[in-house]
């Protein structure tokens, strides 16, 4: 009987460090410090730099607070379109701003 009880005692007790254990790891990820405004605005413009199509346009990018702005010249419509749509999946935006204008 002792031996069972020592058992469910000794299981009990990895149980929980198991879940303390996890918790642990789960503070860790969730204590990682946002990205700086400026890597921010780096990882974006590397993703969007990923494109061919939009790294021909030489896109400027800047982050506040994780609002990110794209600035810079499109030749369609479809160009304003797509760099949002990168931008807004880097980890860090918030919310996207393009002043993308019409190349005359």
């Amino acid at each position: 009987m002792k031996r069972v009880a020592s058992r469910i005692l000794m299981l009990a007790a990895l149980s929980l460090s198991g879940v303390f254990a996890a918790h642990a790891a789960y503070a860790e990820d969730a204590a990682v410090a946002a990205p700086t405004d400026e890597q921010l605005a780096v990882s974006v413009k590397q993703a969007l730099d990923a494109e061919p199509e939009l790294k021909a346009l030489e896109l400027k990018v800047s982050s506040k607070k994780g609002e990110v702005t794209i600035e810079g010249l499109m030749t369609e419509d479809q160009q304003m379109f797509k760099a949002g749509q990168v931008a807004e999946k880097v980890p860090g935006v918030k919310f996207v701003i393009n002043k993308m204008e019409q190349k005359s």
